[in-house]
C-alpha cells in the first residue's frame, strides 16, 4: 500500500508552521477573525500537503470552512484561565489547567470539523451550504452596522456605553456573551427557510407569533395580579458577586441588562420568540444545509442558557456556573455549538468530521494546557518566587536575590505570551495535520464542484484573500493613530463646553483643498475602507472574467492554485502585521514579528518543494467510522484529564504555593476570588 503523504514529516511541519505564525499574528489582531486567519492558514497547507487531488481542487473550501471553524474558539475568554494557572493557589490552578484543556479542546474540535468538511462532504452538499451561509453573513452584517444605534435607543440610564470598558452599560449586554450573533443567524435562517420553501402555512406565522405574544403576557399578567411575580424574578436571578461586600442594586445579575430596565416586556417578548420558534419547529425544512447551521445557533443558545444562565442559580456561593467571572461566558454557547455540529454529522452520513473534530479537539486540550505548562517551566529560572521557595529573599539575603534577578531580568522581560500563542498555534498544526490524515485513505474521492455553483469558489476566494484580511487589518489604523502624531489622526470639537478628541478629517486630493470644498473628506478609517473596498471591485471583476475564462495568472494545476493561494495570504498577512507592529517597533517584538516571518519563510520553502504534483493515493471508500468516534473521545479524554493533572502538579512542584509573576493574580476560589471581591459594577469600568 502506498503511504500516506500526509504523514511525512515535511507535511506535518508546514501545518504546524502555518498554523503557528497564523496564531502569533492573531495574537495581535484577536478574537474570532484572527483565529479564522490562522485556520485557513493550517486548511490550506493541510490540503496541499494531503496528495489528493480531489481536495486540491477544493482548496478554497479548504480555507473558507477552516477559518469559519476555527473563528467560533476566538470568541472564548481565557486570559483570566492563564492567569489561575499563576496564582499559586492549588484548586484554583488545577482548574485553570483543566479549563485551559477545555478551551483548547473546542478551538480545535471545531477547527478540525471545519477543515474536514470539505474533505468528506460531495460537491452537490458543499456548495449548498453557501446560500443559507450568506443569509447568516448578511445578518452579521445588518448586527455590525445597528447594534448600537439599537442599543442607545434603548438605554434607560442616562449615560454612554463603549465596546469595552462600559460594555455592561449596553442595555443588550447579557453575561459578556456574544449571544446577538447566535440570534441573528437563527433569524437568519429562518427568513432563509420561508425564501426557500415558500409554502402555503407562511400565513400561519403570525398566528403562530401572536399566540405566542399574548400567552407570554398573559402569563406575565397572572403572576403580578397574584403578586408572585417579583418571587419568580428573584428566584430566577443571581447577582454577579457577593451582595454581603457590595450593594446588590450595583451588581450584574445572570439576565440581560434589558430585562431589568424594562421587566414589563419580558413576557410577551419571551412569548413571542417562543411562538415563532414553534412555527418553524413544525413546519420548518431548513434545506441546503441550513439545518447544521441551525443545530450550531440552538445549540449556543441552550447551552448558554442551562449553564451560566439558570444554572448559575445552583451554584451562587461559587459566584455561579461560569468559567472566568466577570469574563465571558461564550465558552458555553460554543460547547453547544460543538454537540449540535457533532450531532448533525452523525445524523447526515458524515461521522468522518465529527471523528476529525474529536481528534483534533483533543491533541488542541493537550496544546493549549501543555503550551501554558511549557512557557511556566521556562520562566522559572532566576524567577522571584522560585527565589523564595530557596529561601533567597530581599530580607534575609538581599545580595543573592538581587544577583538572581539581575541576571535573568532581559530573559524574563521577553514576550512570553507569544511564545505560548506560537507553541500552541504548532500544536494546532499538528492536531489538523493529524485529524486529516486520519481521512486521507479513508475517504472517497470527491466529486467537481457543479457548474451552476462555481460562484461558490469564487466567493470562497474572496472571502479568504479580501475579506479575512480586511476584518483583521482595518485594526491596524486605530494602533497607528495611537502612536502616531496625533496632530494628524485626530481633531479636537467643542460640545456644549467639553472638548472632544475624534478622528481626523483627511481631505480627498485636490478636490478637498478647493476653496468652498473642505466637506471633501473622510476619516482614516473611511479611507482604509475605501481602499478595501476597490480591491474588492477589482477582485470581483476578475473573479467573473474567470469564471469565464480562466485568467493566465493562475497556475492550470490545483496544487499551483493552492500554493498561490497559501502564499498571497500569508506574505499579505505577515506584512500587515508588520505595519502594526512598526510605528511602536521595540526589540521584544522580534519573538513575535521576527518569528513569524523567520516561520513564513520556513513555510514557504516547504510548500513550495514537499508536495508532489501526481501522488499515488490509495483510497479505501468503504472505511467504517462505525465507534470510531467514541474511540477517539473515550481515550482523548482519558489522556487530556491526565496530562491536565501532571501539567498542574508539575507546576506545583517547580512554584508550589507561590505566584509565579508574568501574569496578574487570578483566584477562582475561596474568600479572595475574583468574582467576590472585585465584581463588574454598574456605572464602573468592566474587569
Amino acid at each position: 500500500m502506498s503511504k500516506n503523504p500526509a504523514v511525512r514529516l515535511s507535511s506535518i511541519l508546514v501545518v504546524g508552521l502555518c498554523l503557528s505564525l497564523g496564531w502569533g499574528i492573531r495574537g495581535n489582531f484577536g478574537h474570532e477573525y484572527g483565529a479564522a486567519f490562522a485556520g485557513a492558514l493550517g486548511a490550506i497547507a493541510a490540503c496541499l500537503v494531503s496528495g489528493r487531488e480531489d481536495w486540491r481542487k477544493r482548496v478554497v473550501y479548504f480555507a473558507l470552512f477552516g477559518a469559519l471553524g476555527w473563528g467560533f474558539g476566538g470568541s472564548i475568554s481565557y486570559m483570566k484561565v492563564i492567569g489561575y494557572t499563576h496564582s499559586g493557589h492549588a484548586p484554583t490552578q488545577f482548574y485553570g489547567f483543566i479549563c485551559l484543556a477545555y478551551i483548547g479542546f473546542l478551538w480545535a474540535a471545531l477547527g478540525g470539523a471545519g477543515t474536514a468538511l470539505p474533505a468528506v462532504a460531495d460537491a452537490d452538499r458543499l456548495t449548498r451550504f453557501f446560500r443559507p451561509l450568506l443569509f447568516v453573513f448578511a445578518a452579521w452584517g445588518l448586527l455590525a452596522a445597528f447594534q448600537d444605534p439599537i442599543a442607545r435607543a434603548l438605554q434607560a440610564v442616562p449615560g454612554g456605553f463603549d465596546d469595552r470598558w462600559h460594555r455592561h452599560e449596553n442595555p443588550l449586554y447579557w453575561l459578556d456573551a456574544d449571544y446577538l450573533p447566535a440570534f441573528t443567524a437563527l433569524a437568519a435562517l429562518c427568513v432563509y427557510d420561508l425564501v426557500s420553501r415558500r409554502s402555503w402555512n407562511i400565513v400561519l406565522l403570525p398566528l403562530f407569533g401572536a399566540a405566542g405574544y399574548y400567552a407570554g403576557w398573559g402569563v406575565q399578567e397572572l403572576l403580578r395580579m397574584q403578586g408572585l411575580d417579583a418571587a419568580v424574578g428573584a428566584a430566577l436571578t443571581m447577582p454577579l458577586g457577593d451582595p454581603e461586600l457590595f450593594d446588590p442594586e450595583l451588581l450584574m445579575t445572570n439576565w440581560p441588562q434589558f430585562f431589568h430596565d424594562y421587566p414589563q416586556h419580558i413576557g410577551w417578548l419571551v412569548g413571542l420568540i417562543a411562538g415563532i420558534g414553534a412555527y418553524f419547529a413544525l413546519f420548518g425544512k431548513f434545506r441546503d444545509g441550513a439545518s447544521l447551521f441551525v443545530h450550531m445557533a440552538v445549540g449556543w443558545i441552550v447551552f448558554f442558557l442551562i449553564f451560566p444562565v439558570l444554572g448559575s442559580l445552583l451554584f451562587r456561593d461559587l459566584g455561579g456556573f461560569r468559567m472566568t467571572p466577570p469574563r465571558s461566558d461564550d465558552w458555553a454557547g460554543i460547547t453547544g455549538v460543538f454537540v449540535g455540529m457533532a450531532i448533525w454529522m452523525c445524523r447526515n452520513g458524515l461521522p468522518q468530521v465529527a471523528f476529525a473534530s474529536i481528534v483534533s479537539g483533543s491533541i488542541g486540550a493537550i496544546g493549549f494546557s501543555g503550551a501554558q505548562f511549557l512557557k511556566l517551566m521556562a520562566i522559572a529560572p532566576g524567577n522571584p518566587a522560585r527565589l523564595r521557595m530557596q529561601g533567597i529573599t530581599p530580607e534575609g539575603a538581599p545580595a543573592a536575590y538581587e544577583e538572581a534577578v539581575s541576571a535573568w531580568s532581559a530573559w524574563h522581560a521577553q514576550n512570553w505570551h507569544s511564545f505560548l500563542e506560537q507553541t500552541y498555534g504548532f500544536i494546532n498544526g499538528l492536531a489538523i495535520a493529524i485529524a486529516l490524515a486520519c481521512l486521507v485513505r479513508r475517504t472517497a474521492g470527491r466529486d467537481d464542484i457543479p457548474a451552476e455553483r462555481r460562484w461558490t469558489g469564487a466567493f470562497a476566494a474572496m472571502f479568504v484573500l479580501v475579506l479575512l484580511p480586511f476584518l483583521n487589518l482595518q485594526k491596524n489604523v486605530k494602533a497607528w493613530s495611537e502612536q502616531l502624531d496625533p496632530a494628524v489622526w485626530f481633531r479636537t470639537l467643542d460640545v456644549h463646553g467639553v472638548s472632544l478628541q475624534v478622528p481626523a478629517l483627511w481631505p480627498v486630493p485636490y478636490l478637498g483643498y478647493l476653496p468652498g470644498y473642505e466637506h471633501f473628506a473622510m476619516t482614516p478609517q473611511a479611507w482604509y475602507g475605501l481602499s478595501w473596498l476597490l480591491i474588492a471591485i477589482v477582485f470581483i471583476f476578475a473573479a467573473a472574467r474567470h469564471l469565464a475564462r480562466p485568467l493566465p495568472l493562475l497556475p492550470a494545476s490545483a496544487l499551483g492554485r493552492g500554493q498561490l493561494l497559501l502564499l498571497a495570504l500569508m506574505w499579505g498577512m505577515v506584512i500587515g502585521n508588520f505595519e502594526r507592529a512598526l510605528p511602536g517597533w521595540h526589540p521584544v517584538r522580534l519573538l513575535t514579528e521576527w518569528g513569524v516571518f523567520a516561520s513564513a519563510i520556513l513555510a514557504t520553502l516547504i510548500i513550495l518543494l514537499a508536495p508532489r504534483e501526481h501522488e499515488d493515493v490509495v483510497v479505501d471508500p468503504h472505511a467504517s467510522f462505525a465507534g470510531k468516534c467514541w474511540a477517539a473521545w473515550s481515550v482523548g479524554l482519558a489522556v487530556v484529564l491526565v496530562l491536565a493533572s501532571a501539567f498542574h502538579y508539575g507546576n506545583r512542584m517547580v512554584y508550589g504555593d507561590e505566584h509565579s509573576g508574568h501574569s496578574s493574580r487570578e483566584l477562582r476560589f475561596g474568600p479572595e476570588a475574583g468574582w467576590r471581591v472585585d465584581p463588574v459594577l454598574k456605572q464602573s469600568e468592566h474587569k
